[in-house]
């Protein structure tokens, strides 16, 4: 079957352009999967959603919930979501902010900075292997994925939705 033959029968390929939030999520999702497997194989038991957490607390130290979602970009839900994680493997520990009894304070237990030191050794292959994607596509998506933030960071999609609607139909 030829490579045309396998997207015909892809539902939200077929979509285009409308569906590229679901391409990306799902590419997305086929990467973080494929690193989990490379993962597995080097010993390394941290999720690889949770590798920007683990390298943000081992560069800056001890951080806030909230400074950690808030560095990362991610929402506050998906970052309790990662230290129960990682709080259930060992890697991070938690404990009530003294200035601030509100607020949870993230660190990296001695098996989280050994754990680090692993995906760091795995970085390398990971990064050579996205590096040979780009070769082999000519299209560096990175490159890409920075253009279009800053281009969204000007305007949001909302406005520029807003621009090409049609109004409703009376």
């Amino acid at each position: 079957m030829s490579e045309g033959d396998e997207n015909a029968g892809d539902f939200i390929q077929a979509g285009g352009l409308f569906f590229l939030a679901h391409r990306l999520r799902r590419l997305s999702d086929e990467l973080v999967t494929e690193c989990d497997r490379g993962f597995a194989e080097a010993g390394i038991i941290a999720p690889p959603r949770t590798t920007s957490m683990l390298y943000l607390i081992e560069n800056e130290g001890p951080q806030r919930i909230t400074a950690i979602a808030s560095t990362l970009r991610q929402f506050h839900p998906v970052i309790i979501d990662w230290v129960g994680k990682l709080k259930k493997l060992g890697l991070i520990t938690t404990a009530i902010d003294p200035v601030d009894r509100r607020r949870t304070i993230v660190s990296l237990t001695e098996a989280g900075t050994q754990e680090v030191a692993k995906i760091r050794t795995a970085e390398a292959a990971i990064t050579a292997a996205y590096a040979a994607l780009e070769h082999e596509t000519g299209l560096s998506l990175i490159d890409g994925i920075a253009i279009w933030e800053v281009a969204l960071s000007r305007e949001s999609l909302f406005v520029r939705i807003g621009a090409h609607e049609t109004p409703p139909r009376t």
